[in-house]
């Protein structure tokens, strides 16, 4: 398999993904990406799914973030503007409940600060695309890499 075999995107979108509900794994020899979505699992979908893990050598765990993680990534942000009262607007957002859909709704009050967010958000992105690859092992460009997400 070539690296240029893999849908970077689908790869990409499959590393940001917080949703515990679903898996994805990487086929090392075809670059395939397989989702699993347990909510709508079937008996053939856990008998693929557990075909999956009992082939370690063929199938890589795409590692998903956390909830918290992504939580995380979003309060980095947020400490990282000037103190006035959008940061603290984006704090409030993010200490009630429902902190991630208060945050998209704060975000579009301001838009350049959510211009902001989506470029931070996409950086990140990228590097979490180009920290995977290294792990197994493939140099990816990194200007294949910056146009992953854009």
């Amino acid at each position: 398999m070539n690296l240029s075999d893999i849908d970077l995107n689908a790869l990409s979108h499959a590393l940001d993904d917080s949703d515990p509900d679903r898996e994805y794994f990487l086929n090392l020899e075809d670059a395939s990406l397989w989702t699993f979505v347990f909510s709508e699992a079937t008996d053939e979908t856990r008998n693929r799914h557990a075909e999956v893990l009992s082939t370690p050598g063929v199938w890589r765990a795409v590692p998903s973030r956390t909830t918290q993680e992504t939580y995380e990534e979003i309060e980095d942000f947020v400490e990282s503007l000037p103190e006035d009262r959008v940061q603290d607007g984006l704090f409030r957002a993010l200490e009630r409940r429902g902190a991630f859909k208060n945050f998209r709704e704060a975000l579009m009050e301001h838009p350049e600060v959510r211009q902001q967010w989506l470029s931070a958000s996409k950086k990140r992105s990228r590097e979490r695309l180009q920290e995977f690859l290294d792990v197994l092992g493939w140099a990816q460009p990194e200007a294949l890499v910056t146009e992953v997400a854009a």
